[in-house]
């Protein structure tokens, strides 16, 4: 029973920092080499690794072209190494690093080389949001930041950035963690990308063709609608002014007297009148004689 408990694997929950330098594959053998022991140099001597260290609540695991370490005491282990190793590669610019934070459950097991290693849920994510970064980023999961919350130093330092899609379609919320001097403000290329994800419920639909027809007709209509009201004035004065050219310009003949116009009246009544009785009669019926009845022949007298 005491072996079965000493070989079981022990779960709790990690606060684990990834680091790694980036373009590390495009480096030289030696200067991989020196940029490993350069960074191990600046990781080790942080208070925050010296401390953890002492307390025996760290575990630091090489990665190839970086390391994670896996902090199992304060939640704020993580984000204090990364402050001060943030602040000592600013002495150091030739060294592009960058790194992710994430709490989740880890596993204590055995190695093949039958020494206690660590792996676990908690580590994949950490490494998957510090895939998300750039060099100089401090990017933190959503649950770690909601942890380091709850102390009020840490307020200025947290920046949301959105949920992204990351390897095998896992979705993370990510926060940036950076100050006046600490990480890098800009929101890193995955974020600007097309790996960013919309919640679901925002999710909509493309419109039919009908709608889609209807739509574009109202907005000709309003567009048309817009045109008139700003150049109506204009199109109205432009019009007045064609017929004013257009109109005929008074004769240079003196007008007509009073009396003449009075004439022309009087006989242009006259002949509204005659040509009035004429075609009335012209549309009279033509009255119907009565036939005359004929004589009847005078009876015999009787015998």
């Amino acid at each position: 029973m005491e072996d079965d408990e000493k070989t079981k694997p022990r779960l709790e929950i990690g606060h684990v920092l990834f680091v790694d330098i980036v373009g590390y594959s495009k480096l030289l053998t030696d200067e991989q080499s020196e940029a490993l022991q350069e960074l191990n140099q600046i990781v080790r001597n942080t208070e925050a690794v010296r401390e953890a260290e002492a307390a025996g609540q760290l575990i630091i695991l090489p990665t190839g072209d970086g390391m994670a370490l896996v902090f199992t005491g304060s939640v704020e282990g993580p984000a204090e190494c990364a402050l001060e190793v943030s602040q000592a590669l600013r002495a150091q610019p030739s060294l592009p690093v960058r790194m992710g934070i994430h709490s989740g459950p880890v596993r204590y097991v055995m190695d093949a080389n039958a020494r206690e290693n660590i792996s676990g849920v908690g580590i994949n994510v950490a490494r998957r949001v510090m895939d998300c970064g750039d060099a100089g980023h401090i990017l933190v999961s959503k649950r770690f930041a909601d942890d380091l919350a709850q102390h009020r130093r840490w307020h200025r330092y947290l920046h949301e950035l959105g949920d992204v899609e990351v390897k095998h379609g896992v979705v993370v919320s990510l926060v940036n963690l950076y100050a006046e001097t600490i990480g890098n403000p800009a929101p890193p290329a995955c974020v600007a990308g097309v790996r960013r994800t919309e919640p679901a419920a925002t999710t909509r639909k493309g419109l039919s063709p009908v709608v889609r027809a209807i739509f574009i007709i109202g907005a000709l209509l309003l567009v048309l609608a817009i045109v008139s009201v700003i150049f109506a004035p204009a199109i109205m004065r432009s019009v007045d002014k064609n017929r004013a050219t257009s109109a005929p310009q008074p004769s240079a003949t003196a007008s007509p007297s009073l009396s003449d116009a009075i004439q022309n009246m009087v006989k242009q009544r006259i002949t509204d009148e005659l040509q009035k009785g004429f075609s009335g009669k012209s549309n009279a019926p033509t009255p119907r004689v009565a036939p005359t009845p004929r004589s009847q022949p005078t009876p015999p007298p009787p015998p």
